[in-house]
């Protein structure tokens, strides 16, 4: 009998000190005993047309597409897919997604660290003081976008025309407008009747005044006001947009699970993945606990940054040396597979006590961000998001409320990690190993990101709010004490990318290289880190590989 996980949430496994050096308890803790859950009804994820299975004994026979997860590429996929006709199974290890603060916009802190997230961790990380650090993906339908932040932009251009032909940011605009519908309405840069909703806080009237505060104060500063920081000037200060549907969180299964219907879908849910079925080079089908599924056409691999090269590993598909070390028989000699791991960082952060009660966010609590390029018409290296409730890292130190906080963010690494297999056991997690600041440039960026935070929260706009800089503190008045605080204080972003990359692992119709039969499709195929949130490019991404797997 396949291996069956329970549909009843169990709690996680990690440690409460490894989870302190997450956001969810830092966050967590900006609200005294935790974050209060709103009441907001558990949603419906799927669509009634989405047989929703929770053992393999209810599968057909033979599926056209196996898809292995179900976040936002997966989702995607599946809705274009079965909408075009074809027969497909959904794999998806996690339950459906029924927590309430999944739905309400505010409470996804809670989300981290809970029995909806796989809680994997890094290596300790010498450019973190040794820190081990939390890496959150969605263990549930919807993946990772169901547990997010909710932000939803799709950077600058220039970040996409480094990617290959076929995949630069001409190709990718009409997938991102076909994905979206925007609460301002279709134009040149948005869609209008897409699956999944963005809204944009520049049109609603109840942000939190901090918020507005920052705008000001970074205008103050010379910074240009961007009206639609997902448009046409994706730099400068803006509102947030967001992945918020009537109040609620949008995520890849309301989106596009959600509205699925007139389609031969099937959602195996509760069900972990061993393996890769391969015979004479192809790719075959999924390995089960006890049997295998098989698909007529492609395996679609849409398990994520992390486990998507894990499972192609586990298939022999990667390092050989790696493979053989660990008594796997090496099907494909693919060097690339679990490197050039890139994710943001960012700074939690450059603190202040407020004068009086800072009003919290009725949306993700960075109502307002500021996308710092470098030059003109070039990608962001920073991004500063301000806060309207405390946050910072348990290194770093306390700050009780009333408070609001500058982040600044990391947008373009240069350092990169890998990932790679512990144990040739399926179940044992992969080894993360980001390499955080390995590369002195991404520790001087930061630094100049804590400058200019510390800039911006002096300005006059902040004046009825400001009562003092508590960190990085008065005493930190050189590069020295900067740099000091970015290693103390920096943290994941939590978006990996890179590590079945274009032309590296997949070739640009995103087959793996030397296996027939076997796609990724998610954002380990990114050849480049997007310079804003990647959940919108791997919507993206997905929706521009449903062209592909359609098209043969």
């Amino acid at each position: 009998m396949t291996e069956i996980i329970s549909a009843r949430p169990q709690q996680a496994s990690v440690s409460d000190d490894r989870r302190g050096s997450g956001r969810r308890a830092i966050l967590s803790a900006a609200f005294g005993a935790g974050v209060s859950m709103s009441g907001v009804a558990p949603r419906t994820a799927v669509a009634s047309s989405v047989a929703v299975l929770t053992s393999p004994e209810e599968l057909r026979p033979v599926y056209d597409h196996v898809i292995i997860g179900a976040g936002s590429a997966g989702c995607v996929l599946a809705y274009r897919l079965g909408r075009a006709g074809r027969r497909v199974l959904i794999i998806e290890a996690g339950t459906m997604g029924t927590l309430p603060a999944i739905a309400n916009p505010p409470d996804w802190p809670e989300l981290q660290g809970s029995p909806v997230d796989w809680c994997y961790e890094t290596t300790p990380q010498p450019g973190l003081e040794g820190r081990v650090v939390t890496c959150p993906r969605g263990k549930v339908v919807g993946g990772s976008s169901t547990i997010n932040a909710l932000a939803y932009q799709r950077g600058h251009r220039a970040a996409y025309d480094r990617w290959p032909e076929g995949w630069r940011y001409a190709d990718l605009l009409p997938c991102f407008k076909r994905a979206e519908t925007f609460s301002g309405g279709a134009d040149a840069w948005h869609g209008g009747d897409g699956p999944l909703h963005v809204l944009s806080l520049a049109g609603v009237a109840d942000r939190t005044p901090i918020a507005g505060a920052f705008i000001e104060a970074a205008q103050e500063r010379g910074f240009p006001y961007a009206p639609d920081i997902g448009g046409a000037t994706p730099t400068g200060v803006g509102w947030n947009q967001l992945s918020i549907r009537h109040g609620m969180r949008d995520d890849g299964a309301t989106a596009y699970l959600g509205r699925l219907e007139g389609a031969t879908v099937d959602l195996l849910v509760g069900t972990r993945v061993m393996g890769l079925a391969m015979e004479r080079g192809r790719c075959v089908g999924v390995r089960l606990r006890n049997r295998v599924v098989r698909s007529d056409g492609d395996v679609l691999l849409c398990a994520g940054a992390i486990d998507s090269p894990r499972l192609l590993m586990l298939a022999g598909i990667g390092p050989a040396a790696d493979l053989m070390a660990l008594g796997l028989q090496v099907a494909h000699d693919l060097p690339d597979v679990g490197r050039n791991l890139e994710d943001h960082l960012l700074v939690a952060g450059v603190a202040y006590t407020a004068l009086r009660e800072v009003p919290r966010s009725h949306y993700n609590h960075a109502d307002s961000v500021l996308y710092v390029p470098r030059a003109p018409d070039e990608s962001p290296d920073l991004l500063v998001m301000c806060l309207s409730l405390p946050f910072v890292t348990a290194g770093v130190g306390k700050l009780p409320p009333p408070a609001y906080v500058l982040v600044p963010c990391l947008m373009r690494p240069r350092s990169r990690g890998r990932v790679h297999l512990a144990s040739a056991d399926p179940v044992v997690p992969a080894v993360i190993d980001p390499n955080y600041l390995a590369e002195p440039a991404d520790l001087e960026t930061l630094a100049d990101g804590v400058a200019l935070a510390r800039e911006i929260g002096t300005a006059a706009a902040f004046a009825d709010w400001r009562a003092r800089e508590v960190y990085p503190g008065p005493s930190a008045a050189g590069r020295v004490d900067l740099r000091a605080f970015v290693r103390r204080a920096a943290n994941s972003f939590h978006h990996p990318t890179g590590t079945c990359s274009i032309g590296a692992v997949v070739d640009t119709t995103l087959r793996v290289y030397g296996v027939a039969g076997l796609r990724v499709v998610d954002a380990s195929v990114f050849p480049s880190i997007p310079q804003s949130m990647v959940n919108a490019a791997t919507i993206a991404v997905a929706e521009r590989a449903s062209d592909l797997v359609l098209s043969g």
